[in-house]
């Protein structure tokens, strides 16, 4: 009996977090991406600092959309840096020692709270629990890219053997 409620709790616990959209289950609210408003021609412009705020000049700024760089480019005698022709979408700054996401926007469709430019802090720590390839990434991006179709599989895998245990706590059929 104290099986089954377990059993159920656990199945309860699982549904609640299908039911969560996928933002809520996403980095943590410091981590996010930042939106940020591109300029005419899909320019990105921004600068390059390190943690005491001083420009970086000649850093190599790679710019990413998924695992794929769109645009490289290097940083002034300012620590400035410019890219054009970027489309709206989620893109990684990267540096040798530092990254940050950032959401574009297409110069009018951009939310009032965007920034206009970026500011790319080198010299951070920059951890990350990311795995890009080898043996079996198939089907693990599949697994990202289909959220709700795992949740579901994942679903049925706890929801089947409850169910099953169930029907057998209930005595034999007479």
């Amino acid at each position: 009996m104290k099986r089954t409620r377990i059993q159920t709790a656990l199945a309860a616990v699982a549904c609640v977090a299908m039911v969560l959209p996928p933002n809520a289950l996403a980095a943590p609210p410091g981590e996010r991406s930042a939106d940020v408003a591109l300029r005419a021609g899909g320019m990105l412009v921004g600068q390059v600092v390190d943690q005491q705020g001083i420009a970086q000049p000649n850093h190599v700024v790679s710019i990413r959309f998924g695992e794929q760089e769109v645009v490289r480019t290097t940083t002034d005698h300012n620590g400035v840096f410019a890219a054009q022709g970027l489309r709206g979408g989620q893109y990684e700054l990267v540096t040798d020692d530092g990254l940050g996401v950032y959401r574009l926007w297409a110069e009018e469709t951009a939310p009032p709270a965007a920034s206009d430019s970026v500011v790319l802090v080198s010299g951070q720590e920059v951890v990350r629990g990311q795995w890009h390839g080898g043996y079996g990434a198939g089907w693990l991006n599949w697994i990202r890219s289909h959220p709700y179709i795992t949740a579901g599989i994942v679903a049925a895998a706890v929801a089947i053997p409850v169910a099953v245990a169930s029907q057998d706590d209930d005595g034999p059929n007479s």
